[in-house]
Formats: C-alpha cells, structure tokens, sequence
C-alpha cells in the first residue's frame, strides 16, 4: 500500500542521477536508477564509455566529464549539463562523485532546478600535499555546496571533514548509516550457486593465463590476500606490495581492478606487481563475488576512502578484512571483530596486520567472517537503504512544495 501511495505521488515526478562516468552507475549503483524509476521518471547523465548501462536510451544522456583541474573542459562540460536539464526538466538533479558535483549542481542552479542534491563520496583535498591544489580542491567543494540545495555525505567521517575544514555552513545529512546504495545480502552470499560456479570459473581463467599461480590458489596450504580496486596510487599499492613482498612464501595476493592512468602507482611497486611471482592480477571483473569468495583476507590499504563498498561486500561474503583507519573504512571495520584496522602510509603495521591474518586459526578468521556478514545486514542491507532514499526525496520535495517557490537563493560565497 505504501508502496503504491508512493507510485501515485512521484508519477509526474522526474529525478536526473549524474556520476562522472558510466562504472560507478553499473557497479555501486547498480539497479538503483532503474528501482527509482518505480516511483519517479528517472534518467541518468554520465561520460561516454563502456559498460552500457541498463536504461532506457531515452533514459540516457552524455556529458563527457574530465576528472582533475580543467577549467576549459569543466566549462564546456557545465554547458552541455544545461543543454541536458533543460531538455529534460527534472525536478530532482542528485550528484555523485566530484566532478559530477561540480558540473551538474552549477548547471543545475543555473537552470532553477527545485531540487539539487550533491553527495559527497570523499574529499581529495585533505590529503593533498600540494598547498594549492590543495587550496583550488577545497574551492571546488565550497561551490559545489553553495550551489546545492542539499548537501549529503556518504558516512560521517566524510560529514566530520566538511564541518571541520568549514567547506559549508549549510546542513549536512547522511543517509541511514551512510554509504550510497547499501549492499544486496541476498547477492552477496558465499552460499549461492552462482558464486560457488563463479569460483570454478575464477580457476578455470587463472590455469588458462597462469598455471602456477592457479596451482598455489588451490593449495590447502595457500592463503590468498585480495586487494580489490582501482589501481591507483592512494590505494595504498606501494605500502602493499612492499608488505606483501616480507610475507610467508605460501601467501598469494590477487589485485582485481584496472589500472588508473590518471594516477598510476609508482614505476617500482608497479615493477614488483608485474614481476613477483605470487602476486597475481587479475584486470576488472564485473562480479567479484567469484574471488572474495576464494580469498582469506581482504586488504585495503588506501589513504583516502568515502565509505569502501568493497568492505561492505567482503563482510557480506564473510571475509575479514585488513584496512586502513581512514574515514569510511573505520565505520565498517570492527577491530578484533570484523578485522584489523592499521594507520596509512604505513608498511610495517600492514605486514603485522597480514601476519597476524597468517597465523590466526581458520575457525578463529571464521568467526570473524560471520560477524562481519551480520553487521552489513544489520546497518547496511540495500532494500532498507532505498527506502531511506525514498522518504529522503520525499522530505525534499514536500519542503520545495511548502515554500511554493522553485527559486533557489542566490549561492553563498564559497568559504576560503
């Protein structure tokens, strides 16, 4: 009933969901502009590129974003955005990821949009050493903020960094327990055929490319280590490489990600990755499900995080986890309980951490898998966070609807 209560009021209603490009709609928001498309007219706008997202291609627009400072493209960017909303006329423009924020909240003010809503997945800046990028990173968020009506962060490590660095006075909200699209449980579950085919699959693609790698993986005695992710230097690739290179021979890492041009690890870690005889990679997969499932530990090492889904999906999959105690990663890692939590930049404490994954008793790494499983269900199963989203959109849109006004104020100045 409140299901179709909800169908009646949003029906007329259009909602534009933006990321800068087309993964981060087929992997962490997968389904969930199609779920909203139940309740509102629903049309996604992202970079060109591969995968082809599950939409309707009147449901699809193309604004090519390019990620780093580019002022010119960034401008021709926002142009193309209007030319998108004005076409489209949504009465909801929602943004993710940074250059999305910035392109479509600045587009969207300028077309009068009722409502615009920017969630902030991670700020780069705070961990910029570079005094100016550092400075021009934090204007960007300011103005993304000023031209927001609704300012959102991903957890509240992310909402602590906004207030801190006074990004913004405006009001900042999280959505349930934080993340973007909660996890699926019934997806992520170690039990399913489906995963246990995709682990004979997983074998299968390691013999045809690797034969010794595929023959320690399936060694009693082997215990595989996952890094799942971007390749990208803020990964924390370099302090895992060089942890993993002091570790037990019977140890195997598995990296499952493509490398990211635009911020590549250094020449030596890339050097030790490709030549080590344990470390595997294994490239992009559209279904991880396979290798977590295979895995002993996940490792995520990084230096910045929003809120890791691919924690969330390790504890699904019952895997502990080793990670770093960054924003995001310290909301869903329990130390002693769900895993272990190490500083950044840090390759002693992360080998410490990966010895002690070594050496503790499989029933012991059990326990602390089935742990992980009830806390995502607990705080982060999706159908209750898409709910969640629901009411959210319908608090926003009963505010525009009570102030009989579509006219937003004109943007404070962006804090220095």
């Amino acid at each position: 009933m409140f299901n179709h209560c909800m169908q009646m009021v949003y029906s007329k209603r259009k909602l534009l969901i933006a990321t800068t490009v087309p993964e981060t709609l087929a992997t962490i928001l997968q389904g969930q502009p199609q779920y909203l498309s139940t309740y509102f007219e629903t049309a996604v706008v992202t970079s060109a590129g591969e995968p082809t997202l599950d939409m309707p291609e009147d449901a699809r627009f193309t604004v090519n974003m390019q990620r780093g400072i580019s002022p010119l493209a960034d401008l021709k960017s926002i142009i193309a955005m209007v030319k998108v909303i004005r076409a489209y006329k949504p009465d909801i423009i929602h943004s993710f990821t940074p250059k999305a924020g910035l392109v479509c909240m600045v587009a969207g003010f300028l077309c009068r949009v009722s409502v615009r809503i920017h969630t902030f997945t991670g700020l780069i800046f705070p961990t910029t050493s570079n005094k100016i990028k550092h400075f021009v990173l934090k204007q960007v968020d300011a103005l993304i903020c000023a031209c927001a009506t609704t300012v959102v962060a991903e957890g509240a490590g992310v909402k602590r960094d906004l207030s801190r660095f006074k990004v913004t006075s405006k009001p900042i909200h999280i959505i349930g327990h934080g993340n973007i699209a909660g996890l699926d449980s019934t997806y992520f579950d170690p039990n399913l055929p489906a995963v246990k085919q995709a682990v004979t699959d997983l074998n299968k693609n390691l013999k045809s490319h690797l034969e010794t790698h595929a023959s320690l993986i399936e060694s009693t005695d082997a215990f595989v280590f996952l890094f799942i992710g971007r390749l990208n230097r803020d990964k924390g690739l370099k302090e895992l490489a060089q942890a993993f290179t002091e570790l037990d021979k019977r140890a195997v890492l598995l990296l499952v990600g493509s490398l990211d041009p635009t911020a590549p690890p250094d020449a030596n870690t890339l050097d030790t990755i490709q030549k080590h005889p344990c470390i595997k990679q294994v490239g992009f997969l559209h279904d991880v499900r396979g290798v977590l499932a295979q895995c002993d530990v996940l490792v995520l090492p990084s230096y910045r995080e929003g809120f890791p889904n691919v924690l969330l999906q390790a504890g699904a999959m019952q895997k502990p986890v080793i990670a770093t105690n960054i924003n995001g990663s310290n909301e869903i890692v329990l130390p002693g309980e769900t895993g272990w939590l190490v500083p950044a930049k840090n390759v002693a404490a992360l080998k410490q951490a990966m010895l002690q994954a070594l050496q503790k008793p499989a029933d012991q790494r059990q326990s602390m898998g089935f742990a992980a499983r009830q806390r995502i269900q607990n705080l982060y199963e999706r159908k209750v966070y898409l709910n969640l989203l629901l009411s959210f959109y319908q608090s926003l849109l009963n505010q525009t609807t009570l102030t009989g006004s579509t006219q937003p104020r004109k943007p404070s100045k962006p804090k220095t």
